[in-house]
């Protein structure tokens, strides 16, 4: 994930719609990192879903993915970090007046 060590400590709860194959994903659970890259091994197209994320331990989650398709993502951060790294990695990358 190339977010690296900024979210490497995360739950995560992830809301699939649609994604080719299908894959299982456990309903309304938190899992860790390593558990949802684990999930996403075979490099399946994600078409429609979204992933919360929040620091292990924590109650809010500060960071959200929302996929509409394999090439198109939104995030949403509260992290001035995780929003710089995006920038880095994405330099098209635009500010969205709502999510």
């Amino acid at each position: 994930m190339s977010l690296g060590p900024l979210i490497e400590t995360y739950e995560w709860r992830l809301t699939v719609n649609w994604m080719i194959p299908e894959i299982e994903i456990p309903g309304d659970m938190w899992l860790a990192t390593d558990q949802v890259l684990q999930l996403f091994e075979s490099d399946p197209q994600l078409v429609d879903g979204e992933a919360e994320g929040r620091r292990a331990g924590s109650s809010t989650a500060d960071v959200r993915l929302r996929a509409f398709d394999s090439g198109s993502w939104d995030v949403q951060t509260a992290r001035p970090d995780v929003a710089g790294r995006i920038g880095e990695i994405y330099p098209d990358a635009v500010e969205l007046d709502n999510w």
